[in-house]
């Protein structure tokens, strides 16, 4: 799938409640060493007051950052404070990995993972003002509130500068971000719903059915897993198991394979898949291959005792499948079987079949659903894609330790 949305903030989520965590292994060792006397916990006031040690030097001279804007995003200002969060925490990450942060591939790729998690932030909350979403009393009022609730779960100023330094925050910066999630939060919930203005209707999806967009299909995988040797415990009543426990199976065997293994079970794969094509080409029942060779679970049988009871995939040109397999499909007239398709997950089959309109009819409510979210996630990630960003003249020279 495509879901870009709703991830945006996790990173900071995460950190965000990281802090609070810092404070319970603190609260836990005082309250172990306490002699009766019970912490008096942060306020507000208290938090706004903690200072922390933020810098950012270019060319050896120090840059004040006091209200510095390191970039916008769709016009949407994005302060130092914040864009050092996330800089530094990548930077963490790169080093952890090993990886030289002087190095200017290393360099260019942090910067990368900044972009991208800046635009995905800023870049909903942008959407959702371009669509008519209103930011107001009830996101600052629901930010606040959460804020003031994690602030006072610690029980020292110390403590919460403490969690502060070690995630790379400042307490302005959680601030902003309280009330920047609820804003992202409201933003893509309005743009994924079904009053999106992006949503389909029923009579969207049966003009697109009768304009031909939609093509129907089948898919036999194999995919390159298949090339990995099971063990016995793993074949242990094979005929029993469904599609996707089999496929989970080789998936497991074959993210345990060094990178040559892996490659010598695509080879595996690939040479399977030939054979299956020959007997396809050959004539051989189809129904009859996939469910002999398929690991594809969305094949899978709907009646035990029916061989040609699968519906197969309605999709068209914006449908979240890889591209190889929409364009492979969309080549096919009805009837028609492909060679074989290679894509990120294998090599497919696809036979392309006429629709089934009474099939269509009786699930036509939640053929619409279906069809309006593929075409809400591709408007969505369309924008995103499209978000403009534009840094200030600092952001040119900096270094892995510019930001400190």
């Amino acid at each position: 799938m495509i879901k870009r949305l709703l991830c945006g903030v996790i990173s900071l989520a995460l950190a965000v409640g990281m802090l609070s965590a810092c404070d319970n292994k603190s609260s836990s060792q005082s309250d172990s060493n306490a002699s009766g006397s019970s912490a008096q916990n942060v306020t507000p006031e208290q938090a706004a007051d903690i200072q922390v040690d933020v810098s950012l030097t270019i060319d050896g001279e120090k840059i004040d950052t006091t209200d510095l804007v390191m970039c916008t995003i769709n016009g949407q200002e994005v302060p130092f404070e914040e864009f050092r969060y996330y800089w530094m925490t990548c930077c963490d990450s790169y080093s952890k990995a090993g990886l030289d942060l002087t190095d200017a591939d290393t360099l260019q790729a942090i910067k990368n993972a900044v972009e991208q998690q800046l635009l995905d932030t800023y870049g909903v909350i942008s959407m959702g003002l371009e669509y008519g979403v209103t930011y107001g009393d009830e996101q600052k009022e629901a930010a606040e509130t959460a804020y003031n609730d994690m602030v006072s779960s610690f029980e020292s100023v110390d403590s919460y500068k403490e969690a502060l330094v070690a995630e790379h925050m400042t307490d302005k910066m959680v601030r902003d971000y309280y009330y920047n999630s609820m804003c992202y939060s409201l933003a893509g919930n309005t743009m994924l719903s079904e009053t999106s203005p992006f949503a389909k209707t029923k009579e969207d999806f049966l003009k697109a059915v009768d304009d031909g967009e939609f093509c129907r299909t089948l898919n036999l995988l194999v995919p390159y897993s298949c090339g990995a040797e099971l063990s016995d415990e793993d074949k242990e009543a094979w005929d029993e198991l469904t599609v996707a426990e089999k496929s989970s199976k080789y998936d497991d065997a074959y993210n345990k394979l060094s990178e040559d293994e892996k490659k010598a079970a695509q080879e595996k794969a690939k040479k399977l898949a030939d054979e299956v094509l020959e007997k396809v080409k050959a004539g051989e029942d189809f129904y009859k291959l996939i469910a002999e060779y398929n690991l594809d679970p969305g094949m899978a049988l709907t009646d035990s005792d029916d061989i040609t009871s699968i519906t197969g995939y309605y999709i068209t040109k914006d449908y979240s499948f890889v591209q190889e397999y929409i364009d492979g499909a969309f080549a096919l007239k009805e009837g028609e079987t492909s060679d074989l398709v290679e894509t990120s997950y294998g090599y497919h089959i696809i036979k392309r079949l006429p629709l089934d309109m009474d099939y269509i009819n009786e699930n036509v409510d939640s053929m619409t659903s279906e069809y309006s979210q593929t075409y809400i996630y591709k408007a969505c990630n369309d924008y995103l894609a499209n978000v403009k960003i534009e840094y200030n003249e600092y952001y040119d020279k900096l270094k892995a330790d510019s930001i400190a």
